[in-house]
């Protein structure tokens, strides 16, 4: 008998990987957990580990809302458009962040789409 054959995963599948990646990004960022986000975002740079882990300990708490408009997905790379909502509150008050796009550039990497660029 032949071997089984794995199917490469389908676009569907992509994407739901993509936008399980968010998910654990915002929560990441939500539980402030450096190692979780480092999860998310392998190629976390030393500068980027301690602005992300000053900006925790000055926040009392932050939600995070990403809206996904698109997602164009080129082999193993994939770019992601969302609209932002930054809810974050500092010493007791609340701040309520308009809505902004971002892009988050992903890599495909062991069959794990991470993120590779956060841009504004």
């Amino acid at each position: 008998t032949a071997p089984p054959t794995t199917s490469a995963p389908t676009r569907a599948q992509d994407e739901a990987a993509i936008r399980q990646a968010l998910a654990d990004y915002e929560r990441a960022v939500e539980t402030k957990n450096i190692a979780l986000f480092r999860e998310v975002k392998p190629n976390l740079s030393a500068t980027e580990e301690k602005r992300l882990t000053d900006a925790f300990r000055t926040t009392d708490s932050q939600q995070v809302e990403l809206t996904v408009n698109s997602i164009a997905i080129q082999g193993d790379a994939a770019t992601v458009n969302v609209t932002r909502r930054d809810i974050i509150t500092v010493r007791g008050r609340s701040q309520n962040g308009d809505s902004r796009p971002q892009s988050f550039v992903f890599s495909k990497a062991g069959g794990k789409w991470v993120i590779v660029q956060i841009g504004p």
